[in-house]
This record gives C-alpha cells, sequence and structure tokens, in this order.
C-alpha cells in the first residue's frame, strides 16, 4: 500500500472545472488503478461529471455554495476505500480568489481488511439498486440501517448472484448530520 506524505490537493474554477492537480493526485489515481482520472485525462472537465446521484449532488452543490458564499473553509471526515484498505480521509474545501475553490484530502488512518474480488455478474439494469453513502461507504440494508460493504455482501449474498444490482451513492443521515447539512 503506498503511504501519501503530503495532501491530494485539487482545484476547480468558479464554473466547477477541474483546473489544478498536484503531484499526489496522479500517485493515488495511479495506485488505486485510475489511469482515466490522470490529470491530464480530466483537466477542464466539470467536477460534476464524477457525481453522478441526486443527493450526492445537491450536497456537493450546497457545500460549495456555503464555501464561496462565507469565505470559509470546511472540514470534512470522508472514506475512499480499496478492495483491501479502509481509508479513512479528511478533506478541506478552502475559498480562493474569484469564486475558486481548492480541496486538501489526507489519510487520517488506514485499516487492511479481507480483499473484496471484484463482483463478476452483470450488471442489473431493472430497479434493484444498492445505496452507498458516498462518504462513510457504508450500504445501505433498509430500514435506516447502514452496514460496512463487507456485511452487505453477505447480507445480500451478492456473490451467490449472476445479476448483481447497481450501485447509487446518496448520504447516509448520520453523515449528512455530521456535515451539518439541515436540507
Amino acid at each position: 500500500m503506498a503511504n501519501y506524505q503530503s495532501e491530494v490537493i485539487y482545484r476547480i474554477d468558479r464554473d466547477d472545472l477541474l483546473v489544478f492537480f498536484n503531484d499526489q493526485w496522479d500517485l493515488f489515481a495511479r495506485d488505486n488503478d485510475g489511469p482515466q482520472l490522470h490529470s491530464q485525462k480530466i483537466h477542464k472537465r466539470s467536477l460534476w461529471d464524477f457525481i453522478h446521484d441526486a443527493a450526492t449532488r445537491h450536497l456537493h452543490e450546497t457545500l460549495l455554495k456555503r464555501v464561496r458564499a462565507n469565505s470559509r473553509m470546511l472540514n470534512l471526515p470522508f472514506r475512499c476505500d480499496s478492495p483491501a484498505v479502509r481509508r479513512f480521509m479528511e478533506m478541506n474545501i478552502l475559498p480562493l480568489h474569484d469564486g475558486k475553490i481548492e480541496y486538501r484530502c489526507r489519510i487520517i488512518k488506514t485499516e487492511l481488511r479481507e480483499a473484496l474480488p471484484i463482483i463478476a455478474g452483470n450488471i442489473n439494469d431493472g430497479e434493484s439498486l444498492l445505496r452507498m453513502c458516498s462518504w462513510c461507504k457504508k450500504i445501505d440494508t433498509g430500514n435506516n440501517s447502514w452496514v460496512e460493504i463487507e456485511d452487505a455482501i453477505k447480507f445480500f449474498d451478492l456473490f451467490a448472484k449472476t445479476d448483481v444490482p447497481q450501485i447509487s451513492h446518496t448520504i447516509c443521515d448520520v453523515c449528512m448530520k455530521d456535515m451539518g447539512y439541515d436540507g
């Protein structure tokens, strides 16, 4: 597992286009099998090209409006896991001049876990969806119960299925409250 000594930093302009990445961005993308996320490939692309779920997008839009309107930094915990590692991270969202925003992300701690193989089933285009919190990476199992992905795989018996449900990214109630989001 790579050890990131410094922060992953990226910036968006006033139109929310990705305009700057530090060297750690590309190292993180490479080490996490994300060559399509190399800075040269996504420079000048919209931040919104990478946030698809409506609830997550709405939350990000709200956070960006707050940072721009109040000219104050936000500090948020989040998770960015790999198949064999849980990464507990922290993100600072800082206002810059002319409506620009800088994101600074750093690893706080990591936990090794049993490696999860990639689900090899077919993607199900039906109504079956797994809801995953974009921040803590827990999966909604219903009745306001959010569990770690390993537990969700067992709960839903995903590796035994030939049709794997699609994942819809959202925000769980706990993370929404932790971020001070009130609607």
